[in-house]
C-alpha cells in the first residue's frame, strides 16, 4: 500500500512538473507560433484526406453507371 500511494505522489509530481512547464512554454511567442502551424499542417492534411476520399467515391459513383 505504501508503494502504490508512493507512485501516485511521484506520478503527481510529475504531472505538477509537465503542466508547469507546459504553462511556461505557451506564453513563448516561438512555442505557440509552433503549435499553430502544427496545427494548420494536420487540418489541412485531414481536410485534403477527406477531399480525396469524395474524388474516389465520386469516381466509384460515376463508373457504375
Amino acid at each position: 500500500m505504501m508503494v502504490q500511494q508512493a507512485s501516485v505522489s511521484r506520478l503527481q509530481t510529475l504531472n505538477s512538473q509537465k503542466l508547469e512547464f507546459l504553462r511556461r512554454r505557451i506564453n513563448e511567442e516561438d512555442y505557440l507560433h509552433a503549435a499553430i502551424q502544427r496545427l494548420a499542417l494536420v487540418l489541412s492534411n485531414g481536410l485534403m484526406e477527406i477531399t480525396q476520399e469524395g474524388t474516389r467515391h465520386e469516381r466509384q459513383r460515376k463508373g457504375r453507371k
